[in-house]
This record gives C-alpha cells, sequence and structure tokens, in this order.
C-alpha cells in the first residue's frame, strides 16, 4: 500500500479449473485492474454482492490486483478466501486485520497513519464507513470481570475491523480475539451485526473509563457492582442509576474525551454473629420409662464450620438430619457436633431418655448454642394423664379449672346459707364439684331445679288453674332436664377426660405449646404437674356414690315439694244458663 494506490500479489494453486473470489466488493474497494501471470485476465465476473470472482486454470498462478485509493484515510477490505499466510508493506498506513502469524480474519483495515492525499476525493471514492456501539459492563464481585458487546449500527455488507483499546489490567479470556499493544482487534464479517468477548480485571483502588476522542463507535459504561465493595463515582453525571429490575446498576454515556473514574474499597467488616437461628422447635413426649424428644433448627451462616448443641447427659441419640439427610454423627458427653455450610439449612434431632419422674414432668435441659427467636416446646401429654398444674413461659397453655373452683366454691357457700332447700353447705360444695365436669349453663340449670322445688314448698302457687298447671309442667320438664345433667356428669366423671379447661397459645388437654420470642442459648423447660388419670375416675366413683345416696333423699323432698297444696287442678266446670218462663199471649194479641 503506498500513499494513493493498492497492490495485491496473490498466489494461487488451483488442481482443477475454478473461480476463486477475489478481496474487496463495490461498497469496499475494487481494483482497476486484474492481471493473471502478468497478463490481462479475460475471465472476471462481478455477483450480485458486488464482489469479483477470477477463473483460474489449474497449476499455480499469481494474481495481480491495481487499484486507486483516493483521498479515503481509511478502508475496508473484505478477504472472501483466506489466504494461508499474508506479507504486508505499507510505510503510510496501519493495518489491521492481519495476526502475527499471517493469518488473517474476514477482512483487514488500511488507517493512514498521515491525514493527506495528493489526489482529490471523488463522488466514487465516498463511501458510508461502518459505525459500531461499544458497551463495556463491569462486574465487580469476588472476582473482577468485564463483558464487552460491540453492535453494529451502519447497514451490513462491508467486513470492519475495530481496535478497542483494552482498561489498565484488562485480560481478554475470550479466543479469536487478538490483543495487540492493549488493544483488542475484534473483526466483523460482512454479514456479522454483533461481537462479545469477556475480560478480567485486576483489582485496583481505582477504575478509570475514557472515552476515545476519534473513534468509528460510542461506547456505554455500566457498573454492576456487589455489595461487598463500596464505589464512589466521579466525573460526567450517570444517565440511569437502576435496572429495570430496581438493582443499583449506574450507567453513563460518554462524548469523545469524556472520563469516569471509580474509586472502589472494600468495607471493614463488623463483629456480629456469623450464625443466626431463626426457629427452634422442640417436640417432647413423655412416657413411662422413656422419653422422646425431637429438635428442629432453622439457621443461617455466613460461613462454613462447626457449631455444637448441648443434650441431657443420659440421651441416646437417634437421627440427625441436615437438609433432610441423615448424617453419622456421634454425641459425645452430651454435646453434639454439626457441620455448618454457608447459606439456610435445616437440622433435625431425635432421641431418647430415661423418664425421671411421674409426678412432674420437666422438659429436658438444651443449649442450642446460639441466640434465637421464635423458639417453641410443645409437649404431647399422654392420654392416662391427669393434668393439675402447668409453669413455663407466658405465651403458653394455664389450666383455668382453679379459677373455675374457686368461684364454685364461693357459690356453694352462698347457696349453704339459703334456707330454701334442705341441703347444707357440704353438700352444696360436694355437689359443685362433680358438676365442674359438664358445661357451667346445665350446671346451673341443676342448682336451680333445687333452688325451685324449694320454692315451690315453700311458696303457694297462685289459685288460677292455668297459672299453677303451667307451673308444675315447667317443674316437671325442668327435673327431667336436672336429671339429665347428673347423669352426664356422672357418666363423664367415670368414664370421661378430666375437663381442666386447659388453654392458651393454641394448646387442648394433650398438646401443650410454649412459644418465646427471643431467648439467649438455652430453650425453654416449661414443666407439668400430673397424676395418674385413674386417680380421677376414682375420686369421681366415690362422688357418683354420694350423688346416688343423697338424690334419693332429695328426690323425696322434692316431691313432697311438687306435691304441696295439690299437683294438678281441673278446670272448674261451666254454670248452665236458666231459660226464662215464656210470656203468656193477652185476648186483644
Amino acid at each position: 500500500a503506498t500513499k494513493d494506490s493498492l497492490q495485491f500479489l496473490i498466489e494461487v494453486h488451483a488442481a482443477a479449473q475454478t473461480a476463486v473470489p477475489l478481496p474487496g466488493n463495490l461498497d469496499a474497494w475494487l481494483p482497476d485492474a486484474v492481471l493473471l501471470d502478468q497478463q490481462t485476465i479475460k475471465g472476471l465476473l462481478k455477483d450480485v454482492g458486488g464482489g469479483m470472482w477470477a477463473l483460474i486454470p489449474p497449476g499455480i498462478h499469481r494474481l495481480t490486483l491495481l487499484g486507486r485509493i483516493g483521498a479515503r484515510n481509511t478502508i475496508q477490505i473484505p478477504i472472501p478466501l483466506k489466504p494461508h499466510r499474508v506479507t504486508v508493506q505499507a510505510e503510510d498506513w496501519e493495518i489491521q486485520g492481519v495476526h502475527p502469524n499471517g493469518t488473517v480474519d474476514a477482512g483487514i483495515q488500511l488507517i493512514r497513519r498521515k491525514k493527506e492525499s495528493s489526489t482529490s476525493l471523488s463522488l466514487t471514492d465516498v463511501a458510508l464507513p461502518p459505525f459500531l456501539s461499544v458497551e463495556r459492563v463491569l462486574h465487580l464481585g469476588l472476582k473482577w470481570q468485564m463483558t464487552t458487546v460491540i453492535k453494529r449500527l451502519t447497514p451490513t455488507g462491508i467486513p470492519a475491523v475495530i481496535s478497542l483499546p483494552l482498561l489498565t489490567g484488562e485480560s481478554v479470556t475470550t479466543g479469536g480475539i487478538q490483543v495487540e499493544n492493549g488493544q483488542a482487534i475484534v473483526n466483523f464479517e460482512s454479514r456479522a451485526k454483533e461481537k462479545q468477548f469477556t475480560s478480567i480485571l485486576e483489582m485496583a483502588p481505582e477504575i478509570k473509563l475514557q472515552a476515545p476522542r476519534s473513534a468509528a463507535w460510542t461506547e456505554t459504561w455500566v457498573l454492576d457492582a456487589s455489595p461487598v465493595w463500596h464505589c464512589e463515582l466521579s466525573g460526567i453525571p450517570v444517565v440511569h442509576h437502576q435496572d429495570q429490575q430496581g438493582h443499583w446498576r449506574p450507567e453513563w454515556r460518554p462524548w469523545p474525551g469524556e472520563v469516569v473514574a471509580i474509586k472502589v474499597t472494600r468495607p471493614q467488616a463488623t463483629t456480629g454473629q456469623l450464625i443466626t437461628i431463626d426457629r427452634a422447635q422442640l417436640d417432647w413426649t413423655p412416657g413411662k420409662r422413656l422419653n422422646k424428644a425431637g429438635l428442629t433448627l432453622m439457621l443461617r451462616t455466613s460461613r462454613g464450620g462447626q457449631h455444637t448443641l448441648s443434650l441431657p447427659d443420659d440421651a441416646v441419640l437417634q437421627v440427625v438430619k441436615i437438609n433432610g439427610r441423615s448424617q453419622p454423627i456421634r454425641l459425645e458427653k452430651g454435646a453434639l457436633v454439626i457441620p455448618l455450610q454457608p447459606g439456610k439449612q435445616s437440622i433435625y434431632l431425635e432421641w431418647h431418655q430415661p423418664a425421671a419422674g411421674r409426678l412432674r414432668l420437666k422438659g429436658p435441659r438444651i443449649a442450642i448454642g446460639e441466640q434465637a427467636v421464635n423458639a417453641t416446646v410443645s409437649f404431647q401429654m399422654p392420654q392416662n394423664s391427669w393434668i393439675l398444674w402447668i409453669a413455663g413461659p407466658r405465651m403458653g397453655p394455664a389450666v383455668l379449672f382453679w379459677t373455675y373452683l374457686v368461684v364454685v366454691v364461693l357459690a356453694a357457700i352462698g347457696l349453704g346459707r339459703s334456707n330454701i332447700s334442705p341441703l347444707k353447705t357440704h353438700h352444696w360444695l360436694l355437689l359443685s364439684l362433680g358438676l365442674t365436669q359438664i358445661p357451667p349453663v346445665l350446671a346451673i340449670v341443676i342448682v336451680g331445679w333445687l333452688l325451685a322445688l324449694g320454692a315451690r314448698g315453700k311458696y303457694a302457687l297462685p289459685d288460677k288453674w292455668l297459672s299453677f298447671n303451667l307451673v308444675q309442667v315447667l317443674l316437671g320438664v325442668w327435673t327431667l332436664v336436672a336429671l339429665v345433667g347428673l347423669y352426664l356428669a356422672v357418666e363423664r366423671g367415670l368414664l370421661g377426660i378430666p375437663d381442666m379447661q386447659i388453654a392458651g397459645n393454641g394448646s387442648t388437654t394433650f398438646h401443650l405449646h410454649w412459644t418465646r420470642d427471643r431467648i439467649t442459648g438455652f430453650l425453654p423447660q416449661p414443666s407439668v404437674i400430673v397424676l395418674p388419670q385413674w386417680i380421677f375416675h376414682l375420686l369421681m366413683l366415690f362422688w357418683s356414690l354420694w350423688l346416688a345416696l343423697y338424690l334419693l333423699k332429695w328426690l323425696k323432698w322434692g316431691w313432697q315439694c311438687y306435691a304441696a297444696g295439690g299437683i294438678w287442678k281441673k278446670l272448674p266446670p261451666r254454670k248452665k244458663k236458666i231459660k226464662p218462663p215464656p210470656i203468656p199471649k193477652t185476648q186483644t194479641e
């Protein structure tokens, strides 16, 4: 390549007569003359795309292409058929696209070193050079990487070679990209629209981005920084601060020569917990000989390591699962070492231990090793237990029977001072104790029945037959309802489950729940005082026998009260109307 002309010398080895595509096309550069072995070639063809083809006979031949360059400072020449080796002689031009080993990509680019020419620019020399857009995305994570995307903005048809300056400390990792003098040589085929390559950046306290002043492309810079880095931006303003998902991802679109500096520092680490226990749940099932326990922990950790749990000394470990998979971990002197991996994980433990007591059941002492939130302890009580008292965290179950019993005792003392019924204070107390196992409304009906019978015998009923009979019918129905209530009290006392009115935090008679929002390192240890259920049934048997003995006396007394003044009044007979005698008729009538 000289100042104003270009010459190609091509050596072609043909085993048979064939057509060979020549460098250049109508949109880029075409030769003025084509010689085959120093003779004007006869077989020459121009295709639809503007390219030229030469007919080559068998053998080794030399093609010579001669053409003018004109006043253009940049020339893109496509190479349709890649040669085995290329040599260049050009003093006034910088050649891009030819590798040091002599190979070439889809085309070459000539850039004039001095922007001047001895010939004037004619209309035939005018061609629209390729124009591109370059987007650099900096990914700052544990490793620094950069993705560069190059897009063609002008129409296809002309090959392009771009010499893209690399950043300080940037190393291209994508294959096929040639790097020369700190620049990446990217070749665009005539039909290629986009190229992309990745590279690695060296970690440095500052990243400097500068747009070239005269280049055939525009640049866009995007910063994608991980939260582990703190970035201070200076230079031109940011065009967009966030991406479509709302993440902080600043973007710049510089003009030629504008600069952006990014100072990158890593925030200093602060002291804090490496492990966070989000939930701790203990399911405890006491038995006659063995107590069964299951512990579930949901925790998060920022790095791997080991976590130690402390179980009771007499515990016999049965199952250890981490994220649902069984692990062969042994319990040594009450200490259990759990291996942890960074992230969220679930730990499940199951063990047995001998039953310590039968009257006072207390949860096991478990040290989970760290502070925790949402701690839950659940007791699955045996079906043959009689729960008398519950102690534990405030957010848990409570035995409401004793408060109800205080009210019942006060009511019995008040009823014992009344003279309406023959029942004394101790009678009312014993009767009320047995009636605590039925609904309070039904117990009130039974107490009211006894008071109503006493009032029936002490006070006279109205003389009107309708009012008298209505009262008698009401007392009869009331008596049937009261007897049914007493039967239910006996049945529940002898065959049913003791109703201790246990409620609170979703607890039932045999399922007790305690919850604490935050614990320091030990799970709560609630306790329950229980008796065997047969003791309750035995007491209710004595109460039933007492009730049967006194109920006969109360029924006899009740019948006397019911029959006082008569049981039923008949409807009084109606008086017959006397017809007056007929009046005799007079003679005049």
